[in-house]
């Protein structure tokens, strides 16, 4: 019996098609694995991805980017949590949208690193910065030698109803944004806050912590025993309901004499009682807050109360970035404000914020009978007035001072500055950034986050359920009857 030695395999037409095809799968496996890594790489350090939402909710303003770009100091942000777990947490919607936020910062800037840290698997952390209290969800900002802690709830604006707590909109990136330019700050400018007069300094304290987020530190000193700090730009008087001292006064009024672009805010209030000393004072600068209350008479305007409704802007120098916005500010429960005059020596008195044509003023004490009469309402009452001196020192430099007086400390309340649809927030920090000629300062509107409902009426509801249960289905059978044929009859 004899054996024929089996032929060369490779000159088999069949094998080595199909060593041929064996080799071209390979490669383009291979080819896609390595574009799918590289194009990972690529889009976690250029993100391509587009916000389709509304108010683009998942990217951040355009100051944060130019301040992103200017950064010259490495910073690191530790987030105390697994990734899956801290979009996981509660509101779930708030915290995708806050860790979107957050990566953004690394994206946009070489000089930002971003780590996630499991403090479970990693319990020794905690020791590399021993004086920082750190929690699960926590954010620990460095750079420098400096450290900054966020907490998870810093990164919503959170508000209380009857039937508990609730997250009304997002600031993931007015805080973040802010830390980040707090941290790698050098000059900060000093709030003073007045106390000793039953002021409502407590109820201001969400405006205070809008201030410390924009660079701005905070003491409260009581005139009676303290000197006011002489490295203070913005001394801050909320609503007092007892007097001040002629010699209190005296120190305000040494304290604005004392250095450039300089400012005293006074809030008012509908229950403030008569204020001699302080009334003298403020009428020096051409500022007096009259009584009543002023409420508004069109239901368009208001906000379920006649005497919450939106204000209009006196002038435009110090509202162009709220009004760019849409947005207009609230003044609630305010007393009118009277101007006593318009120029006056080295000061001159304007409006910023007035009630609109069809507001009114409540008195104090109704007459018997009182109703509102649309004929007589004597709207335009200024809410928010401004009274700035203009002066040379000895060396004939110029010497800017400013008085403001708003008829309502609500305006500065955190259920107010907390709105994303009132101007407060942004109009306040504009005014007092611009005033106090500070220029390390970004604003950034909250962000409510919700859900647009793809609704269809029922013709469109018809026409898509003809094409995706009928026509498509038909579509991919004829498809195939094509194929089948011209196969058969090859």
């Amino acid at each position: 019996m004899t054996f024929k030695m089996p032929g060369n395999p490779f000159k088999n037409r069949n094998v080595r098609y199909g060593i041929v095809s064996v080799i071209i799968t390979i490669t383009v496996i291979l080819f896609i694995v390595l574009l799918n890594a590289a194009l990972g790489a690529l889009f976690n350090k250029y993100p391509l991805d587009i916000d389709l939402t509304e108010d683009r909710i998942f990217e951040v303003s355009e100051d944060t980017k130019k301040f992103l770009a200017s950064l010259e100091d490495d910073i690191n942000i530790y987030v105390f949590n697994t990734e899956d777990r801290f979009i996981a947490s509660s509101p779930v919607e708030y915290f995708i949208q806050a860790n979107e936020v957050i990566n953004k910062y690394r994206q946009l800037s070489p000089r930002v690193k971003l780590q996630y840290i499991d403090l479970v698997r990693n319990p020794d952390f905690n020791a590399r910065y021993p004086d920082v209290t750190i929690n699960v969800n926590d954010i620990l900002i460095t750079a420098g030698g400096k450290t900054k802690v966020v907490s998870p709830m810093d990164l919503f604006n959170i508000r209380s109803s009857y039937y508990g707590s609730y997250v009304a909109s997002s600031k993931a990136e007015q805080t973040m944004t802010s830390a980040l330019l707090n941290i790698v700050s050098t000059r900060k400018t000093l709030v003073s806050v007045i106390t000793g007069h039953g002021e409502k300094d407590a109820d201001i304290a969400g405006f205070l912590e809008l201030l410390s987020l924009n660079t701005w530190d905070t003491v409260t000193q009581n005139l009676l025993t303290e000197e006011i700090a002489s490295d203070a730009s913005l001394l801050i008087l909320a609503s007092p309901d007892r007097d001040l001292s002629f010699e209190e006064l005296q120190k305000i009024d040494a304290f604005l004499a004392g250095g450039n672009n300089r400012i005293l805010f006074c809030l008012s209030d509908i229950r403030q009682p008569v204020l001699p000393n302080l009334k003298a004072f403020l009428a020096e600068w051409g500022l007096e807050a009259e009584q009543g209350t002023v409420f508004e008479t069109n239901s368009a305007r208001t906000i379920n109360d006649p005497f919450i409704a939106f204000a209009d802007y006196a002038e435009e120098n110090y509202s162009k970035n709220a009004a760019q916005q849409g947005l207009f500010p609230v003044v609630p429960q305010s007393r009118p404000l009277k101007l006593l005059f318009e120029a006056q020596r080295y000061r001159t008195v304007k409006a910023l914020i007035s009630s609109s044509s069809t507001s009114g003023i409540r008195p104090v004490e109704l007459p018997d009978g009182w109703t509102v009469d649309p004929s007589a309402l004597n709207g335009n009452a200024p809410l928010l007035a401004l009274s700035s001196q203009s002066r040379q020192d000895i060396n004939r430099d110029m010497v800017n001072t400013h008085v403001l007086l708003c008829g309502s400390w609500l305006a500065l309340h955190q259920s107010i500055l907390g709105n994303p649809n009132f101007a407060n927030s942004a109009y306040f920090l504009e005014l007092l950034g611009r005033l106090a000629a500070k220029e390390d300062q970004i604003y950034i509107q909250d962000k409510t986050l919700g859900f647009t409902e793809l609704s269809a009426d029922g013709v469109q509801k018809m026409i898509i359920g003809l094409v995706f249960a009928v026509l498509l289905p038909l579509g991919v059978f004829g498809a195939g009857i094509a194929v089948w044929l011209r196969r058969r009859h090859k």
